[in-house]
């Protein structure tokens, strides 16, 4: 019998090779710009998902994750030379993703290589892969993520997204908002930590001397500051937070004596007065848009315990009263209260305080009772923030709709930087107040 080869046409031919080869260059300029896009620990994480998926096939075996096929026994008939049919081996299919850290592997299972399989093979794939660590879990059914680490998040310094390596700033003064977040930094696992200031309420920020808080403060007082619908109010009886910011802040206090203190958060009282008719006469309970006219207000009080232990009764008293009337109804008229403290003990804050700050940061602190102070189920965790050996820059964060507690590792953000982010501010004429004259503020830094 004759048989004749299909004829194709040269116009056919054309038409299948266009779909095909613009697929080709789309792929193309996918990894080329993500390659230019990434920074140079992702790329060595991109240079290191490549090797991943070219050696899967000849690792999945070895690490005893392939399962072996059997023909059916109604098709062994099919097998004419009498030797019996090998079966087939299958191989999970996986996809990649790098980043700074390591490579995320995502993979399906296969019967009888499941999440069990995976983590008895973690080992395997720590040496296979070259990372230092791998964490198996299982996302969905069918599901297998392996996320192998390079490096340690926590144990990486991590800089600032608003400020480049060459001491420059990233981010245009006036070019975030509240719809964007405040990268506060990575959990253990790499995960980004952030904390949106328009869906979130009051926050407090613990930890001793040299523990790294005052690069957290930093972090949260930059982000308000370049937030064109943020006004920030700053009280700060050391002047380490308020420093950088004296010149663009909305307010700002240094006084040590609670009284000046105490006129900063009468006048945020009015404003949440003058917010309250606002709502009636709108019909409305809530600030759907902010604006410069109607900003988000950002309270930031520094060594809180300055005021509340302070030796003059009466004035503590007051400013203790009209923090607690912040604390328990400004975040309805979009007041954001964040208190800054060494010890967060009961001397320092009160528990009806403490009960509405609902975000917590806890750097290294001295005691197990001054960590279930932010934490009072602490000792059922598997985290602590008493803990000596505990890094500088390292701390025990619950932020937003977290379910539990994690280690975070906060973004590096220097006072210097700070100081830079003003003064572009005020070089785009945010500028509200000079500096005041014989205050040393290079020592403040």
């Amino acid at each position: 019998m004759l048989t004749t080869t299909p004829y194709i046409s040269p116009d056919t031919l054309l038409w299948l090779l266009v779909p095909a080869t613009a697929l080709l260059l789309g792929r193309m300029v996918f990894v080329s710009v993500r390659w230019l896009r990434a920074d140079t620990e992702t790329r060595i994480s991109l240079g290191q998902a490549r090797r991943i998926r070219r050696t899967w096939k000849r690792l999945a075996p070895m690490a005893d994750l392939a399962a072996k096929d059997a023909t059916p026994i109604g098709l062994e008939h099919l097998n004419t030379d009498g030797k019996p049919i090998k079966p087939k081996i299958r191989i999970p299919r996986i996809t990649t993703k790098a980043d700074e850290f390591g490579v995320t592997v995502t993979a399906t299972t296969l019967p009888r290589v499941g999440l069990e399989a995976w983590q008895d093979a973690a080992d395997d794939l720590r040496n296979g892969w070259g990372m230092t660590r791998v964490k198996i879990t299982q996302p969905k059914p069918g599901q297998i993520t392996a996320r192998g680490f390079r490096r340690e998040p926590l144990d990486t310094l991590m800089p600032s997204p608003l400020f480049r390596a060459d001491g420059t700033v990233a981010v245009q003064p006036g070019s975030l908002s509240t719809t964007d977040d405040v990268l506060f930094g990575w959990d253990e696992d790499g995960q980004r930590i952030r904390l949106n200031l328009a869906k979130s309420a009051h926050g407090l920020i613990a930890g001793v001397t040299r523990s790294g808080k005052s690069i957290t403060v930093n972090t949260l007082l930059a982000y308000a500051s370049l937030m064109r619908d943020v006004q920030l109010v700053v009280i700060d009886p050391n002047l380490a937070a308020a420093a950088p910011w004296w010149r663009t802040a909305h307010k700002v206090s240094a006084s040590v004596h609670p009284d000046e203190a105490s006129d900063v958060l009468a006048w945020v009282r009015e404003e949440m007065d003058r917010r309250e008719k606002l709502f009636w006469s709108a019909r409305t309970d809530r600030i759907t848009a902010f604006s410069k006219e109607l900003p988000l207000l950002l309270v930031v009080i520094d060594e809180v315990a300055n005021y509340t232990r302070h030796s003059d009764r009466k004035a503590r008293e007051r400013f203790e009263a009209q923090l607690l009337a912040i604390a328990s109804q400004g975040a309805k008229f979009d007041i954001r209260l964040w208190l800054i403290t060494q010890k967060p003990s009961a001397d320092v804050l009160s528990t009806a305080m403490r009960t509405n700050l609902s975000a917590r940061i806890c750097h290294r602190v001295d005691t197990v009772e001054d960590f279930l102070h932010l934490y009072p189920d602490g000792r059922e965790l598997e985290v602590s923030a008493a803990d000596r050996e505990m890094p500088q820059g390292v701390s025990i964060a619950s932020i937003g709709d977290m379910r539990t507690p994690v280690r975070m590792r906060s973004v590096y953000l220097p006072t210097e930087a700070c100081w830079q982010i003003s003064d572009a501010m005020c070089r785009s004429g945010l500028q509200l107040r000079d500096l005041p004259t014989g205050t040393d503020f290079v020592k403040a830094a």
